[in-house]
């Protein structure tokens, strides 16, 4: 496997790593305690990590290259959908 390959992988890895991190500090009983701000700038470098991830490892075919950005905007819609910048205080 080429290394610009394992380093896109291994981005989007990380950016789904960080949006898990961030969610579970929301649940009830979680270990990690996480305030808005942090929850914040981790959903934000997951994005970013996410987001940067198809520009590293250049595609051959266009299909290949769609798959890539498919899968990018997947993952980042899920960040948004799951709530990944909403407050998480009790009002």
């Amino acid at each position: 496997m080429k290394k610009n390959n394992m380093i896109s992988i291994l981005l989007y890895l990380l950016g789904i790593i960080l949006f898990l991190i961030s969610n579970y500090s929301v649940v009830s009983g979680s270990p990690i305690h996480l305030d808005y701000f942090h929850r914040v700038v981790l959903c934000g470098a997951a994005v970013c990590f996410i987001g940067t991830a198809p520009f590293i490892y250049k595609s051959k075919t266009r299909v290949g290259m769609g798959i890539k950005f498919v899968v990018a905007a997947a993952l980042i819609w899920c960040i948004l959908a799951f709530g990944g910048f909403v407050h998480n205080s009790m009002a």
